[in-house]
């Protein structure tokens, strides 16, 4: 068999010298380094998460064409689907958006889901990426492809039902927590004859007016639905399986949203304008809030059975009492059973008060099946209705809603089930899966931290992966995947953290993994300061690296010639030539020649 010209130059090259290693000479391409190779991203989702990455990734990765896939008509995730009567956000608004894209002109402390989809909307608009976003296009498989090192990704075109392959080095899976609508375990649930709707699939026709409506559940959608709905109804039988702790409002000490005011209060035009025009003012409210956010946890009431969780408990009764106009009798019958925390709390302005009309009948006897004219309860009462409201939430969503085959064949969905090799969800801090190279998440386990709003997390998570794929993008690689015994650490360290958490009474919780006492899926171990320090530099160690064809031979193959693409331009530019000088008196020496640019 002959030598290639390559083997050729190497032992051609080769100096035996007695008693020394032997030396070789490497000649790399004789072309600059590119630090920028092209590189293609797919991203499954059009929520928070997915607008955040495509926005980030498009500034901080050069040279990547980006696709982002949601099943949704519209870009907004959460705020896309659920569009039922009196959906709105209970985090303030001003918290509630990326701190990339600040947003002035905000109408209330607590938006409805529609501006808030708007907002998301034209975040993607402003910064020109309306044609990276497929919509009506369902992910239904991605596969590791070991030979080329990428992913190939099936998607379905919900408007044709024609189903395509997209290929990708780097696949980042943003579907979010809540995005299947969970339906109840009810028999003969297709036997009744009226409408069943649930709360995320709402249709713009659907008229309440008059009509005599079941409502099973009692969480968030329950609790924003039944008041806003009152009014319209002839009659509300709330079906109640898992009672809720209604807290108040999240941030306390600003304002309160009210029965009368779920939104509390709107901004004015003039507060608006100074926002615009006065930007010290602006952060400064903005400020208000996220200090509330980092601050509001009391100590010690996120475990079980301590007294700072039972103090907790009497806060929230006091509210619920002050809701209900000091009813004792309606109040004992809205105690859940289990330590607040459990599940997430529900501020539900409004909820309460409702439940005391004479509108609304309050049902705690089991459900037993559904009939053609309404619903049957185990004190063998027959209740008709005109329509089924399932207001039952989300399937839990910490693994992925479709098949993600890793190395060795491996289902991602199988290895993280409860009957799976590993029984939960075992992430490498929150964002990345052994045996799944170059494949990330967002929001999924251990991705939310103590402290911060979920698009300031999401943000974070953004960086994190920026940092990630630029190392493979600029240097001798094709792949990286987190090591076993890495993961293994983490999720070591996330159960003694969170030993004996309150999530683990009684309740059911998309929490964490199951039912009553198990392990908590959705929380970082640490607050929001503690996991942005740590995402700050990623651990190169914690990695197993795949090298690029043609980089096998020796590591620094992307040297090239010695030279970077900007010194070989013809316009020479100094400002990009020079990009290391920086006016008098505004050298940082904390981040000095320390903070990435794209300008190499």
């Amino acid at each position: 068999m002959g030598l290639s010209v390559d083997d050729f130059l190497i032992l051609n090259n080769s100096v035996e010298t007695e008693g020394k290693r032997a030396e070789s000479r490497y000649y790399p391409k004789d072309e600059p380094w590119n630090p920028h190779r092209p590189v293609k991203i797919i991203i499954v989702g059009a929520g928070i998460g997915g607008v955040a990455q495509a926005v980030l990734l498009s500034h901080k990765v050069p040279n990547a064409t980006i696709v982002v896939y949601d099943r949704l008509e519209k870009i907004g995730g959460t705020w896309a689907a659920n569009v039922y009567p009196g959906v709105r956000c209970d985090v303030p608004s001003h918290a509630y958006q990326l701190t990339l894209e600040p947003n002035t002109q905000w109408s209330e402390y607590y938006p409805k889901g529609s501006e808030i989809q708007q907002y998301y909307e034209g975040v993607v608009r402003k910064h020109g990426l309306e044609e990276n976003f497929k919509l009506q296009h369902d992910v239904v498989r991605a596969t590791w492809l070991p030979s080329a090192s990428q992913w190939a990704v099936e998607v379905r075109n919900l408007r044709t039902g024609n189903i395509s392959v997209d290929t990708a080095e780097f696949l980042i899976n943003c579907q979010g927590r809540i995005s299947k609508p969970k339906f109840p375990d009810i028999p003969h649930l297709d036997a009744y004859k009226g409408p069943v709707i649930h709360t995320a699939r709402w249709p713009a026709d659907f008229d309440l007016t008059d009509k005599t409506v079941a409502v099973i559940g009692a969480g968030a959608s329950a609790a924003q639905l039944i008041p806003n709905i009152a009014p319209k109804v002839r009659k509300i039988v709330n079906f109640v399986r898992s009672k809720t702790w209604v807290s108040p409002t999240f941030i306390q000490g600003i304002h309160e949203a009210t029965g009368d005011a779920p939104g509390g209060p709107t901004y004015s035009p003039e507060q608006r304008i100074t926002f615009q025009e006065d930007p010290a003012a602006y952060v400064e409210h903005r400020r208000e809030f996220e200090m509330r956010f980092q601050t509001r946890t009391i100590k010690g009431a996120d475990k079980l059975g301590s007294k700072e969780n039972a103090t907790l408990r009497e806060r929230i009764i006091e509210t619920m009492r002050d809701r209900l106009d000091g009813d004792e009798e309606w109040l004992q019958r809205l105690l859940p059973d289990y330590a607040p925390g459990c599940k997430r709390l529900t501020s539900a302005p409004g909820y309460l008060e409702t439940l005391r009309s004479p509108k609304v009948d309050y049902i705690t006897e089991r459900i037993t099946y559904l009939t053609p004219t309404g619903v049957q309860t185990a004190d063998e009462a027959h209740h008709e209705v005109d329509a089924v409201i399932l207001a039952t939430g989300f399937e839990p969503s910490f693994t992925t809603l479709f098949p993600v085959i890793g190395k060795a064949g491996v289902d991602l969905r199988e290895k993280w089930s409860p009957a799976g090799e590993i029984g939960y969800p075992e992430t490498y801090l929150g964002i990345m899966a052994p045996g799944f190279p170059n494949y990330f998440f967002v929001l999924q386990a251990q991705g939310n931290a103590r402290g911060g709003s979920v698009p300031l997390h999401i943000e974070t998570s953004a960086v994190f992966i920026a940092k990630v794929v630029r190392k493979i993008q600029s240097q001798s690689y094709a792949a990286l995947d987190a090591k076993e015994e890495a993961a293994q650490e983490f999720n070591d360290v996330v159960g003694g953290f969170f030993e004996n958490s309150v999530t683990g009474d009684s309740c059911s919780s998309w929490f964490k993994n199951e039912a009553g006492p198990s392990r908590l899926l959705i929380a970082w171990p640490g607050s929001y300061h503690h996991r942005a320090g740590v995402l700050r530099d990623p651990r190169w160690e914690d990695f197993t690296f795949e090298a690029r064809p043609g980089a096998t031979r020796n590591r620094f193959e992307y040297f090239g010639d010695g030279t970077v693409e900007k010194e070989s331009r013809p316009d020479r530019d100094p400002v990009r030539l020079t990009s290391y000088l920086t006016e008098v008196g505004k050298i940082d020496l904390a981040t000095f020649q320390e903070s990435w640019t794209p300008d190499l």
